[in-house]
């Protein structure tokens, strides 16, 4: 029996099981666009309500172990080409001229007989492919509820994750200010020291001084035991250089008032030098707290935008992990 009478056979015996000549595609072409092949089938099997491949008919004349792998990759093909994968597929050869025997392709790819009456019918078959298709759009649905709660929890860690990273940088700015301020109350205290020493110096000058003045009053004492010729020789000789210093005052006055306002733009000038120093290490004071306060904050928004990278690698690190160790 030749495989196109063998055909014809067996769409007697699915058109008696209920199928109609609509329901059958036999020799039905398939081209691929990155493929010139055509590829035909021996026999489909359609639900026309539906617009579903049920059923994948293949004739053979014999059937052996080179024929069975054969049959197996012209199936996997079609099966591909068609987009369906869970369809049920049959390899059919003749026993004799009005007989042949049916092989059903398990799961374990091997062809298992089958009896004319084990051969599902047409609404079994359709409702076999229908419950496939639900079970594959539930186990989809299922993949895809999976995928989003994995979602949830990589955002859900994210947030957590940013929102540690953003107290942690907080923490890190008002610790670095705490200390800063610190440090200020620190430089503020050097002047009370500096007047502690200033005034402990002014007693010591003050102690020195009374110990000169009883030093003066008693050499004022021994000079009131001494000749008093010398002591009025002495008077003399000051009386004559203060009539001299009279007598220069007197011949040029305009000399002596030049220089006393000399001594004055000085003492002017001094105070003003003084006054810009003081000026000057105020405004370096100030800029120097704004430059500390800025790099503060700095350090702050860096550790901040440190910890939200984290926050994002570290649960795609954890998520491409589990993925890893779900494929293995």
């Amino acid at each position: 029996m030749s495989e196109r009478e063998l055909e014809n056979l067996f769409i007697e015996f699915l058109l008696n099981r209920g199928y109609s000549r609509d329901n059958l595609l036999s020799q039905f072409a398939i081209r691929i666009d990155q493929e010139k092949t055509l590829f035909r089938p021996d026999l489909l099997i359609i639900d026309t309500v539906n617009k579903e491949y049920i059923g994948l008919i293949e004739f053979k004349n014999r059937i052996d172990e080179r024929i069975e792998e054969i049959t197996l990759g012209q199936f996997y093909k079609l099966f591909s080409y068609l987009g369906t994968k869970n369809i049920p597929a049959y390899l059919v050869i003749p026993i004799d001229e009005q007989d042949f025997q049916i092989f059903g392709l398990t799961k374990d790819n091997s062809f298992e007989p089958i009896s004319k009456d084990d051969f599902p019918n047409f609404k079994t078959l359709s409702a076999k492919r229908i419950t496939e298709e639900k079970i594959k759009q539930r186990e989809l649905y299922k993949k895809k509820c999976a995928e989003l709660e994995d979602k949830k929890r990589r955002n859900k860690q994210s947030s957590y994750l940013a929102l540690l990273s953003l107290i942690v940088g907080i923490s890190a700015s008002l610790i670095a200010v705490f200390f800063q301020q610190k440090g200020f109350d620190k430089q503020s205290k050097q002047p009370d020291l500096c007047c502690d020493s200033l005034e402990n110096q002014f007693k010591n000058l003050q102690d020195k001084v009374l110990v000169l003045e009883r030093q003066l009053n008693n050499i004022a004492k021994s000079n009131n035991k001494t000749d008093t010729i010398f002591r009025n020789s002495n008077l003399s000789f000051l009386e004559k250089r203060v009539k001299i210093i009279e007598t220069g005052i007197s011949d040029n006055p305009e000399k002596t008032l030049s220089l006393l306002q000399v001594r004055q733009e000085i003492e002017l000038l001094k105070k003003a030098d003084d006054y810009s120093k003081e000026l000057t290490q105020s405004k370096l004071d100030v800029i120097q707290k704004e430059m500390e306060v800025q790099n503060t904050w700095m350090l702050g928004v860096l550790i901040a935008i440190f910890g939200t990278i984290l926050s994002l690698v570290i649960p795609n690190l954890l998520a491409r992990r589990n993925g890893n160790h779900t494929n293995t």
